[in-house]
């Protein structure tokens, strides 16, 4: 597992004030930390606990379902990619992953969960999946 916080600095093209990026095996002990890290997310911005442990649960759900996806396919060399960009008024967390599931089924369980939009992409073997979490501005001094 790599897990690299990056410390761009702000970029006025895009609004973006922070970036996590891990890449893991698809092993369900690895993908573990899947809620930690995006509960961590959603508490520096400023959601209640609440939202931040159904968050976390859901996207880990998420991320199981397409390492499942993965092995039965063949396919769990390849690892997952999670993204968690922050942005003043919203968390953009990406999954991406080889797989070959139904994106369909996965984003309305993601939506289902969540309440918030979710995009699911398909494209060269790799599934996509974005969800968009609407967020006020952090109450610490980290960015949302």
């Amino acid at each position: 597992m790599n897990a690299e916080p990056s410390s761009k600095s702000p970029s006025a093209a895009d609004g973006r004030t922070g970036r996590i990026e891990c890449s893991l095996d698809n092993d369900p002990r690895l993908l573990a930390c899947v809620e930690s890290v995006i509960s961590h997310a959603a508490k520096l911005a400023g959601l209640p606990e609440d939202t931040q442990q159904s968050l976390g649960s859901a996207v880990l759900e998420a991320s199981r379902e397409m390492a499942r996806a993965a092995q039965g396919a063949n396919l769990s060399g390849a690892p997952t990619r999670l993204v968690v960009d922050e942005f003043s008024d919203r968390l953009e967390i990406s999954i991406d992953a080889s797989a070959r599931a139904n994106t369909d089924g996965l984003c309305k369980q993601l939506e289902e969960k969540t309440a918030d939009r979710v995009r699911c992409e398909s494209r060269d073997g790799r599934i996509r999946v974005t969800l968009l979490k609407p967020c006020g501005v952090a109450k610490t001094s980290a960015p949302c």
